[in-house]
C-alpha cells in the first residue's frame, strides 16, 4: 500500500510517497481503509523534527476518515464495514490500524471527504471549552488564531454554548471568517494591538478564558488578557518561540493557565467518545461545521504542508487518498 513517509526531518521535500506493507491490528485495534485524511500544523512541526512520534523512518499524519475492514478481538461496539473516522498515527496512507479507543462511527449525513479532517479539531476544540476551561454560558472567551482549523470550530462552539467570541486573525479575509462563524468582536493582530483592544471591549475586566496556540509574545500578552479567577488553555506553541511568564501576571489576578494536548492514550481523564457524541446531533443540525479550506490528493501532501506553514489555511486541508 502507498503511505506518505518521512525518512529524515526537514523541508517538504523529506515528504515521499512509499510503499510499506499492510498494517497488522493488534488485538486494541481496527483497521481503516482510508478516504480522507486532515493535516493539522503538528504534522508540518513533525516533519521538521520539532513534535513527538515514532522513530525514523515513520508514516505521517494523525486522522482520517475511512471504512472498517478488521476489527480487533478486543475491541467492542465496531463492526467491519462501518464508516468511521480516528485519531492515530500513519493516517496518512491507504491502510492504518488504531486504537478501538480512538475510533468514532460518524452520521451517514456527513461527507466521508470532511469526516477526514474532523476528529482531532472537534475534540481540541471540545476539551479546551469545556474538560479543560470550564467555559460557561455568558463567558466572553478570546481565541486566538480564529481561522486556523481548531479556532473555526472553537467559535463555534463557544457560540453555541452561550459566550461572547473575540478572535484574532492576521488578514481581513480570515477576519470576515471569523465573524461569518459567529464571532462578536474581531481584531487583525497585525494592525491594533490584541491586548489593549480586549482590554476595551471588557472594560477592563478581561475574559474568562483564552485558547492561546502560538506561544511567545502572544501567550505572554495572552496572559494578561485573563480575567480575574478566569482560565488561559494554551494548546500548541505555533511560532516555536520561548515565552517568558510573570509570576505577577498569573498570581495578582488569580488567574489559572492550563496546559492541552489529546495526547496518544485513548484513556485517561478525556472522554473523547462522550464528547463526538455530544456534537454529532449539533453537526447534524448545522450548529456547527468543519470549516474547509482545500482538498488534495495524497500526491500533493508537500503542497498542503507549504500552505500551513505558510499560515495561509482558512479552517482545515484534507488530503484524498
Amino acid at each position: 500500500m502507498k503511505a506518505v513517509r518521512v525518512n529524515e526531518f526537514g523541508d517538504v521535500d523529506v515528504l515521499k510517497i512509499e510503499e510499506v506493507d499492510m498494517p497488522v491490528p493488534r488485538s486494541h485495534h481496527v483497521l481503516i481503509k482510508v478516504d480522507s485524511a486532515g493535516v493539522n500544523y503538528a504534522d508540518v512541526l513533525r516533519r521538521g523534527g520539532n513534535y513527538p512520534g515514532p522513530g525514523l523512518p515513520t508514516s505521517m499524519g494523525l486522522e482520517c476518515a475511512g471504512t472498517v475492514t478488521e476489527v480487533g478481538s478486543d475491541v467492542t461496539g465496531i463492526s467491519v464495514g462501518q464508516r468511521v473516522m480516528g485519531m492515530g498515527p500513519g493516517a496518512h496512507a491507504e491502510y492504518v490500524a488504531v486504537n478501538g479507543g480512538l475510533i468514532f462511527p460518524y452520521p451517514d449525513s456527513l461527507d466521508s471527504v470532511i469526516a477526514g479532517g474532523m476528529p482531532i479539531v472537534f475534540l481540541t476544540a471540545h476539551h479546551i471549552l469545556q474538560s479543560r476551561g470550564h467555559m460557561q454560558s455568558g463567558d466572553t472567551v478570546l481565541v486566538q488564531a480564529g481561522a486556523s482549523g481548531v479556532g473555526t470550530v472553537l467559535i463555534q462552539l463557544a457560540k453555541a454554548w452561550g459566550a461572547k467570541v473575540i478572535a484574532t486573525a492576521s488578514t481581513q479575509e480570515k477576519l470576515d471568517l471569523c465573524k461569518s462563524l459567529g464571532a462578536d468582536v474581531t481584531i487583525n493582530y497585525t494592525e491594533a494591538d490584541f491586548e489593549e483592544v480586549v482590554k476595551e471591549e471588557t472594560g477592563g475586566d478581561g475574559v474568562q478564558l483564552v485558547a492561546e496556540c502560538v506561544g511567545g509574545e502572544v501567550l505572554e500578552k495572552s496572559v494578561r488578557c485573563v480575567a480575574s479567577f478566569g482560565r488561559l488553555v494554551s494548546y500548541g506553541n505555533a511560532s516555536q518561540t520561548p515565552v517568558n511568564l510573570k509570576a505577577s501576571d498569573i498570581t495578582t489576578a488569580n488567574r489559572t493557565v492550563i496546559g492541552f494536548s489529546m495526547g496518544r492514550s485513548p484513556r485517561g481523564s478525556l472522554d473523547h467518545k462522550g464528547a463526538m457524541g455530544e456534537m454529532f446531533p449539533m453537526i447534524s443540525e448545522g450548529k456547527v461545521r468543519l470549516v474547509v479550506d482545500q482538498v488534495l490528493p495524497m500526491a500533493e501532501v508537500g503542497k498542503a504542508h507549504q500552505h500551513l506553514a505558510n499560515r495561509g489555511a482558512k479552517g482545515k486541508v484534507i488530503l484524498t487518498i
